[in-house]
């Protein structure tokens, strides 16, 4: 398993101007326009995190982030049993246009096997998890 540090990347975020203007966009920027949902700060879930997290909330530099993993086999033959899983963050801070932009995706884990991680997925989880509770 390879793991990537999280926070210097978001350090980097917040060292740049632009990039920290771009990063409080869900709170300063956004069209506040009931009905319609052009990014996720505009679902219900982001609502009920808010209500339930305001300590969170007051600080618009909070980074919300967004988990996905997929696993592909590299070589393209299905016939070699060899597998990577990246876990792969969305930083929902941003812009619509800008938060699923692969270039704005943080890769945090690759998980090198012969199969897929399966029920122990959270084995390769615990170290993005305890940097996480540590921010």
């Amino acid at each position: 398993m390879h793991y990537f540090l999280l926070t210097p990347r978001l350090k980097r975020l917040y060292s740049s101007r632009h990039a920290a203007k771009e990063m409080v966009w869900h709170h300063t920027g956004r069209v506040r326009e009931d009905g319609v949902m052009r990014h996720p700060v505009d679902a219900i879930a982001w609502k009920k995190f808010d209500n339930r997290h305001p300590n969170f909330v007051r600080d618009p530099r909070n980074v919300r982030l967004g988990l996905a993993d997929d696993g592909f086999n590299p070589f393209g033959n299905m016939s070699q049993s060899y597998s990577m899983w990246p876990i792969v963050l969305a930083n929902y801070n941003l812009l619509p246009c800008l938060c699923m932009k692969d270039n704005n995706f943080m890769l945090t884990t690759l998980i090198p096997g012969a199969r897929s991680p399966g029920k122990d997925m959270d084995v390769f989880l615990r170290p993005l998890v305890d940097e996480l509770k540590e921010l």
